[in-house]
């Protein structure tokens, strides 16, 4: 089978990697480079920048622990800040290659168009290829939303794509847009010491979480000295001389040096030729799937940012996976994505899965809601990271796991339990009963289930019944 793939992100190359060991003849067509946005331009060099944030944050509290400098605070060298962002998403790029290069897919560089059913057509400075198939994935990515209103000149007016264009620290940045995206970088760019206005559209920030979990992430904005302006809808932004003029609808008007604009995402889907083959649109212009990637035409599906959804690496490279299996038939059943963990890279960091509060609220399921702050946490308090919170949504009848927030150091890396639990369906009284090391985070888990089990417990009266212990040698 002739399985061709326009795209080499995550769910480009997962594709192939599927494909390939399932014996297909795999071509994969690219046109920036391997690992697609989310390597070279997005969430790679985005954490690799936030990852200076940190070390910063920690040589802010170093006297803390009896450490002095004689030379004063450090300050960021943005070119080389950049710099290294760089080096670190080419590296995971030659990572995607050599590990493609390992097996039997093809790689083309160029930008493929479906030309007819069955042929795509590949265009590479001006040199141009028929590449013909039996299974098209299309996973094209997604490249920031450029809105009508906004003078954009990429340097001063700038969106994420340019952020590794930056030479130097802005002065006075205005965000636009306070979802994941904006609040990360509104992170990086205050502790490279950029004055911040942080404008969200919502009532609150990071506006895809509860209202808690985001309020935690404000506070600890506005102790840095961030403004915020809520309920900013933005209708305008202009360039004035060596400023940027940022309005909004009901008349406020923000002035600094640069803008970033973080407003959302949009498909990668023009110049494909999807009409060629009757690939539908959504309203947003994301192409529409079925739960097994599937588009309206036939053999050709479609994965990842470009089919809109859950905009998350992992999510994608689920959906290349299964699509890939799906044309050989090697699936045993549909994709789920309800139970797929993110995280956002702030001060602390925010990671969440599965059910939340206010979606169990809206669609009006009773659940069980447990929080256990991290004031207290050793591990927390011997480095100084110790804001922040866990909070388990449970099944009040069955103790069973739905959801689940984290709000801390190291939250990415935490999540990953109750992600399992959750996919898993298992008990608060399993994830209590589990041991854990001290000192560690990962003891707050343990104590926020054991709260969501006593809880449990007290509201039945008849506490959870506990196995006889058989003697030694029993």
């Amino acid at each position: 089978m002739r399985y061709v793939i326009l795209g080499g992100g995550p769910s480009g190359y997962a594709a192939a990697s599927a494909a390939a060991a399932l014996g297909a003849e795999v071509t994969l067509i690219e046109e920036r480079g391997l690992g697609g946005s989310c390597t070279l331009t997005d969430a790679i060099p985005s954490k690799t920048l936030l990852s200076t944030a940190t070390v910063l944050a920690s040589i802010d509290r170093a006297d803390q622990c009896g450490v002095e400098f004689e030379h004063g605070k450090p300050h960021v060298d943005m070119l080389r800040t950049v710099a290294h962002a760089r080096w670190v998403a080419t590296h995971q790029s030659r990572g995607i290659r050599d590990r493609l290069e390992e097996t039997t897919v093809q790689v083309v560089h160029g930008r493929g168009t479906i030309v007819e059913p069955g042929l795509v057509r590949v265009d590479c400075d001006g040199y141009t290829t028929d590449v013909p198939y039996d299974n098209l994935l299309i996973s094209t990515g997604a490249s920031p939303w450029l809105p009508a209103f906004a003078e954009i000149d990429h340097q001063r007016v700038f969106t994420t794509r340019e952020v590794l264009d930056q030479r130097e620290t802005p002065e006075h940045l205005i965000v636009v847009g306070a979802g994941a995206t904006g609040c990360e970088y509104s992170e990086f760019f205050a502790s490279s010491g950029s004055k911040i206005t942080l404008l969200s559209a919502r009532s609150q920030i990071l506006p895809n979480e509860d209202e808690d979990v985001a309020e935690i992430i404000q506070e600890g904005f506005l102790s840095r000295g961030m403004e915020i302006q809520m309920d900013a809808r933005i209708t305008n932004i202009d360039l004035d001389d060596d400023h940027v003029i940022v309005k909004a609808e009901d008349g406020r008007s923000f002035r600094g040096t640069h803008a970033i604009i973080c407003m959302g995402q949009r498909a990668n889907t023009a110049g494909l030729g999807l009409d060629v083959v009757g690939v539908e649109l959504d309203a947003r212009g994301a192409i529409v799937i079925d739960d097994d990637m599937r588009t309206t035409a036939p053999n050709v599906y479609a994965a990842g940012d470009v089919a809109g959804g859950m905009m998350l690496a992992s999510t994608g490279a689920m959906q290349g996976r299964h699509a890939a299996l799906h044309a050989f038939g090697a699936t045993e059943g549909t994709l789920s994505l309800t139970n797929v963990a993110w995280t956002i890279f702030t001060r602390p960091e925010v990671a969440s899965v599965g059910l939340s509060a206010a979606k169990a609220s809206r669609i009006g399921r009773q659940v069980d809601v447990t929080k256990h702050y991290l004031n207290a946490n050793p591990r927390g308090v011997i480095s100084g990271w110790n804001v922040g919170m866990i909070k388990l949504i449970t099944d009040p009848e069955t103790g069973v796991l739905l959801g689940g927030s984290i709000v801390g150091y190291r939250a990415c890396e935490m999540i990953a339990t109750i992600a399992l639990a959750v996919n898993e369906g298992l008990t608060v009284e399993s994830l209590a009963n589990t041991g854990v090391v001290t000192p560690s985070m990962s003891e707050s888990l343990q104590r926020a289930a054991e709260r969501a089990m006593n809880r449990r417990m007290a509201r039945s009266g008849t506490g959870v019944a506990v196995p006889k212990t058989q003697p030694l040698g029993a």
